[in-house]
């Protein structure tokens, strides 16, 4: 049986492969270096461009007010004081090779020292309602106070006059980066926080409790009234024994100043110590005044050298000479004195030599009839006495030994009275 021819299906028909020539595998070969070149070219530039990127990274700048520390594998880099960078461009390989640890020197941090102080309700810190008046004892559990030394005081009983309330501000700053690095510890930082701020979580209680330390140690050194009115001397002090307390644990932090903000006593005994202030202040303006009156008086009796004159002449090595000579320096009433003195020294003197002239000039009388001279002597002494009264009584002795009767008038003679001021203008005209 024949059977029919059957077409072949309908498709591509196919064709011969032939394997590719030398030529054609050596061109692909050559393309897949020039790929390979081209890419490791690119890849040694990113590496180049990575390496100097990183490179570029570690430049930091130190600001003016910042000292830093560089740490190089959890180690300072650097010895002494090379490890310490100052201000400028510096640079350290970047983290995690090394850690640029930035340390405000220049910055003045604040601290305020409460735990001396009574309790304040909340308003009463903000200003808005007035100090309660207390009358109840000290809280020791809530009310902060200090003690002073002990003075027993006049007319106040008990031996508790040494309580006061204070209140500090202590401003400080880190001295040496390195010290304050070793010795205080700083919790890990939170990224974009300053160092300070982290510190501050350690620093402000360890100055704290030093402060307290210092204050009270210094305030035992002092009464009470020495607390209240010497308050910067007392602040040195607690300055000083701060400053070497954070030397001797090497913080290397300095203390710019304690300043002593408030010291007072207790609310308790405040009309008390008003009314013991009120004394002492009058009583230094009676020092004062006194010491003003003194000085015045000195000024105006002696001048204005009067003090240290005076002071001189109370030195008992001084012969009379230099003590006349210091004398003549005096000015006001003192040389007014001495100049009416020596006129009244001059005046007696020339008086003595008038009355011995006088007498030296009788005696050749007297020794020839020394009652006649006797007599004219009372005469001229009776004269004197009587040529300044106003009125003159003569009464003759009595004859025969009888006995007189003399009335005197308690009221002077009108009559005298009236010729007195006419005698007395006629003589003047």
């Amino acid at each position: 049986m024949a059977y029919p021819h059957e077409p072949h299906p309908a498709g591509p028909e196919p064709q011969d492969t032939q394997a590719p020539t030398f030529d054609e595998l050596d061109a692909a070969g050559q393309s897949l270096t020039n790929a390979l070149r081209v890419s490791f070219t690119i890849l040694k530039v990113i590496m180049v461009l990575l390496i100097v990127l990183f490179a570029v990274s570690g430049v930091f700048r130190v600001q003016p007010d910042e000292e830093a520390l560089v740490l190089q594998f959890g180690r300072f880099r650097g010895e002494g004081e090379h490890r310490i960078l100052r201000p400028g461009l510096k640079f350290a390989f970047p983290e995690p090779i090394s850690e640029v640890i930035r340390i405000p020197v220049q910055r003045v941090q604040t601290l305020d020292v409460d735990s001396f102080w009574y309790f304040e309700t909340e308003q009463e810190r903000l200003g808005r309602t007035p100090p309660r008046m207390v009358t109840g004892p000290l809280n020791p559990l809530r009310d902060g106070y200090c003690l002073t030394r002990n003075d027993q005081q006049t007319g106040l009983a008990g031996t508790d006059y040494n309580i006061v309330h204070s209140r500090w501000t202590i401003t400080y700053r880190i001295r040496s980066p390195i010290d304050f690095f070793e010795s205080i510890y700083i919790r890990p930082r939170n990224p974009g926080e300053d160092l300070l701020d982290a510190a501050a979580e350690t620093v402000e209680p360890l100055l704290n409790s030093l402060a307290s330390n210092a204050i009270v140690t210094t305030m035992v050194k002092y009464s009470i009234d020495d607390a209240v009115r010497s308050r910067s001397d007392i602040a040195v002090d607690v300055q000083n024994t701060l400053q070497r307390k954070l030397d001797e644990i090497g913080s290397g932090i300095e203390i710019d100043a304690v300043r002593a903000d408030r010291i007072v006593w207790p609310r308790q005994v405040d009309a008390a110590f008003q009314e013991s202030n009120r004394a002492r202040q009058e009583s230094e303006q009676a020092r004062i005044d006194a010491a003003s009156y003194k000085e015045r008086l000195l000024t105006d009796v002696g001048g204005p050298q009067a003090e240290e004159l005076l002071e001189q002449l109370r030195n008992g090595d001084l012969t009379g000479e230099e003590q006349m000579e210091l004398v003549s320096h005096l000015a006001g009433q003192v040389q007014t004195v001495i100049s009416e003195a020596r006129a009244y020294r001059m005046r007696v003197v020339e008086e003595a030599k008038a009355n011995a002239e006088y007498l030296t000039a009788l005696l050749p009388e007297y020794r020839k009839r020394p009652e006649l001279v006797l007599q004219q002597i009372y005469q001229d002494a009776i004269q004197q006495v009587l040529s300044d009264a106003d009125e003159k009584i003569v009464i003759q002795p009595s004859q025969g030994g009888q006995s007189r009767e003399i009335r005197v008038l308690i009221n002077r003679d009108p009559q005298i009275r009236r010729q007195q001021p006419d005698q007395q203008g006629g003589q003047s005209r």
